[in-house]
């Protein structure tokens, strides 16, 4: 059995994150009623929680064994919302939501109104500063009228951020990841507070948002991190990394290839954000809170597993997902919660 209860930070107040096996998710969310933020299930089952908190459902088949959820829990209380299609949790410093629509042939104004609801919901609740966004796109890499349907996500997506930024939304990206993942909903999950967070750039790749126009009619609207304001704890939001140098794909068909050079990619940010956060990092085996792999071909997964377990500390929670990443050459992503 997999229970894993993590504090994210080291000061008080600190939002904690909890990774269980699915089959818990019921029993947990109960236990902890009313201090929950949000939830999210991988790989299933599908059946209905009557969860007073978001809870969103990732069908992503789980590799590395039984269903797993994540549990993010306040020691504030915390009150649950929930309006059209949005549901949300928050507690004063923190606020956490999910957006989930059908995805529709216009993938570009399904992003748009998705994130212009979570705008919104924001400048209402008055959580003004996004910190984190997790991205789960039906048909990622499949066309759409001649343009690829991730491509078609970042029009979306960047149309929202100039809208509600306008000259100065360079310095309003947050870490984020997008994903491919099963069936027809777009589903958009976020953190957000009342305080900013540091968004942080890796000195071995290009800027996402100033990739050239190769990679589609607007770039990806994220920061490769972000650091979390000090009332949230030392923590570190890694964004979705991948075999990326400069604005090139590294070791094409190449699994292992591949994570050499995404681990190299974390290697480097998290020094950067040690820097900033005036901690430091003495070793290059990373200790993460959680530790999430997207692996786009089932059979790759026991070698990346292999591998990547030498390079950690075996008390790191990982979950391995299958799913397919934002560039088609792409066959593994690594996300993770640093402290």
């Amino acid at each position: 059995m997999v229970s894993l209860e993590l504090p994210v930070g080291s000061r008080e107040p600190r939002v904690e994150l909890l990774v269980v096996e699915a089959e818990r998710l019921e029993a947990e969310l109960a236990r902890r009623r009313g201090r929950v933020l949000m939830a999210k299930r991988y790989g299933g089952p599908l059946a209905r929680l009557d969860a007073e908190a978001p809870l969103a459902e990732v069908p992503n088949r789980v590799l590395c064994g039984a269903p797993r959820a994540e549990i993010w829990i306040t020691p504030r209380p915390a009150t649950c919302h929930r309006a059209n299609g949005l549901t949300w949790a928050e507690d004063g410093r923190a606020l956490f939501g999910c957006s989930r629509r059908r995805a529709g042939e216009r993938t570009d104004e399904d992003t748009f109104a998705a994130y212009r609801e979570v705008f919104a919901l924001l400048d209402e609740r008055g959580y003004r500063n996004l910190l984190r966004v997790w991205n789960y796109l039906p048909r990622i890499n499949q066309d759409q009228r001649g343009v690829e349907c991730y491509k078609r996500f970042n029009v979306g997506r960047a149309r929202s951020f100039e809208e509600r930024y306008g000259c100065s939304v360079e310095t309003e990206f947050s870490a984020s990841t997008a994903v491919g993942t099963p069936g027809e909903d777009l589903v958009v999950c976020f953190a957000a507070g009342r305080e900013p967070g540091i968004h942080l750039e890796n000195p071995r790749q290009t800027c996402a948002y100033r990739y050239p126009p190769e990679y589609g009619p607007k770039s990806p609207s994220f920061a490769r991190g972000t650091l979390a304001p000090a009332g949230w704890g030392e923590t570190f939001f890694l964004s979705g990394t991948a075999s990326v140098v400069g604005h090139e794909t590294k070791h094409p068909g190449d699994p292992l290839g591949q994570l050499d050079e995404a681990l190299a990619n974390i290697d480097a940010l998290l020094d950067c954000a040690a820097g900033r956060s005036g901690r430091g990092r003495a070793v290059r085996g990373a200790r993460f809170d959680l530790l999430k792999t997207y692996v786009r071909r089932r059979e790759d997964f026991p070698a990346i597993r292999e591998a990547l377990a030498k390079r950690l500390d075996p008390a790191t929670p990982a979950i391995y997902l299958e799913a397919d990443i934002c560039r088609k050459d792409l066959l593994l992503e690594i996300e993770g919660v640093w402290r």
